[in-house]
């Protein structure tokens, strides 16, 4: 009888740890634990890609339970919740982003980003599943001191190398621009000529955010006393120096009319904008190189 009660005991442990056994991945072994994001780079190291687009680390969350996490939004200076979704292995799906975890402790995580195609296939090849980020908890940034955790997410020796050698390319073949970080600055020296950039709009439905606005650049050039009224739209290089050189219309046109459409915008960049406009060049981590950017220019005979 005693050997069967004991039997029974283990039989029923077994039956209860396997009843119990946690899916997933234990996030809340670390949970109410805050952890902030201190560095994102790609696999090579390097925070910039070869379009120009600086990584940054804009995470900061903890978690509550191995299914939910409450993550800081810097803009409305509050947490939300969120649900985590496991997927297999070490991969899981947090804010819409499929991650990959490489690393978990109490002091420190690191996750790998995936792309992956209609939340079926991920696809490794892709240069959005290069892209690791590295987390450190309150207490353990304490210990490092605020001049340390900066410089943890800043661009490296490394990053500059590559902006320089990236630079060179852009400054000889003008179609191998990238977005510059400190972007063109246009200044008129004329009374009748405005020229100013258009602020980036924080557009909830776009993935681009208004401090990502670096990326596509667009310009307002307004025109008093032209020789009519007009307007056109286009994109332009400008290059290391601050000379602005015509890419392409922005603004259809029927194929007979492209030529003279050209043509004309050529005129005016040449006119009026290199005449009354001073350029400067945009650069990142102080070198200049040539960028894209998108200008409307607006003629008005009074």
């Amino acid at each position: 009888m005693k050997r069967f009660c004991l039997f029974a005991i283990i039989l029923i442990s077994t039956i209860s740890c396997s009843y119990h056994k946690r899916y997933g991945l234990p996030f809340g072994d670390i949970k109410d634990i805050t952890y902030h994001e201190v560095r994102r780079a790609f696999d090579n190291g390097l925070v910039f890609d070869k379009q120009g687009y600086q990584l940054e680390p804009v995470w900061k969350f903890h978690f509550v339970s191995d299914d939910s996490v409450q993550v800081y939004s810097p803009k409305k200076q509050r947490y939300y919740g969120f649900h985590l979704y496991y997927d297999h292995d070490q991969i899981f799906n947090m804010i819409d982003s499929w991650l990959v975890v490489h690393k978990m402790n109490q002091d420190s995580l690191v996750f790998q980003s995936l792309r992956v195609n209609e939340k079926r296939q991920i696809i490794l090849n892709d240069e959005g599943s290069k892209v690791f980020m590295t987390f450190y908890s309150d207490d353990y940034l304490k210990k490092k001191g605020s001049a340390a955790v900066k410089k943890m997410g800043l661009p490296d020796a490394k990053d500059t190398a590559f902006i320089r050698a990236r630079s060179k390319i852009a400054n000889s073949v003008l179609d191998s621009a990238f977005s510059a970080r400190e972007p063109v600055v246009f200044k008129s020296n004329s009374p009748y000529v405005i020229a100013e950039r258009v602020p980036a709009k924080d557009d909830p439905l776009s993935d681009m955010t208004p401090a990502e606005d670096y990326l596509y650049p667009e310009y307002n050039i307004t025109i008093h006393h032209a020789y009519e009224d007009f307007f056109y739209m286009c994109s332009a290089f400008v290059d290391d120096k601050g000379v602005i050189h015509y890419r392409k219309s922005e603004l259809f046109s029927y194929p007979e009319f492209v030529a003279a459409n050209d043509k004309t915008i050529k005129a005016i960049l040449a006119g009026y904008v290199e005449r009354y406009v001073q350029v400067t060049p945009g650069s990142t981590l102080g070198i200049p190189h040539t960028s894209i950017i998108s200008i409307n220019i607006r003629g008005k005979k009074e």
